[in-house]
């Protein structure tokens, strides 16, 4: 197998594997928002989405999960009914008191300044972890490593840790790599 071939096969395959682990976060993020709903029809509660539910490259094309009693985000959510633009980091969100909500956040740890700031306010409003569900890109992935804004990775809250230049380098030159061979002149043999 030539060069052109195995580089093209291993690029047609990243992609494949990118694609399942979208849909595994995808299948994830409507797998906890009903838990999450469960969790505060349950005790009473409203549920506070955090991270528009229509922002993300799958989630605008197919919708995982809905918009809750309130919406934050950086920039609101429009086709929320209930929503709010506010930086988590810059706690407290206001009209949200101590201990009052579920949370529901969806891959938006991965891309705020100050996670610590961030991992305060929403235990803040939940006021219990088991108040708190979390869906984040899995930390493996080159989605992870390369998604624009990308400053965390990890599998959890606690388990997050900047995403490196090494990540950033390592996954880029492993594509450009693959890319750089699938697009190799055809010799004929």
């Amino acid at each position: 197998m030539s060069l052109r071939t195995s580089s093209r096969f291993a690029f047609v395959g990243l992609a494949a594997a990118e694609s399942l682990f979208a849909a595994q976060r995808w299948q994830r993020r409507r797998t906890l928002f009903a838990a999450a709903t469960r969790r505060a029809l349950d005790l009473g509660r409203p549920l506070v989405v955090i991270g528009d539910p229509n922002a993300g490259a799958h989630t605008s094309l197919m919708p995982a999960y809905g918009c809750g009693d309130l919406c934050i985000d950086l920039r609101g959510c429009p086709r929320c009914i209930n929503h709010r633009a506010a930086d988590i980091t810059q706690g407290p969100l206001a009209g949200v008191a101590d201990d009052s909500a579920v949370a529901f956040v969806s891959c938006v740890l991965e891309y705020v300044d100050d996670l610590e700031s961030a991992r305060r306010e929403i235990l803040r409003i939940a006021g219990d972890p088991a108040n708190i569900f979390v869906v984040t890109v899995q930390p493996w992935t080159f989605t992870a490593a390369l998604y624009p804004g990308a400053r965390w990775t990890g599998s959890s809250p606690k388990s997050m840790t900047p995403v490196g230049l090494a990540a950033k380098v390592g996954a880029s030159a492993l594509i450009a790599t693959l890319l750089a061979g699938s697009l190799l002149p055809r010799r004929d043999e």
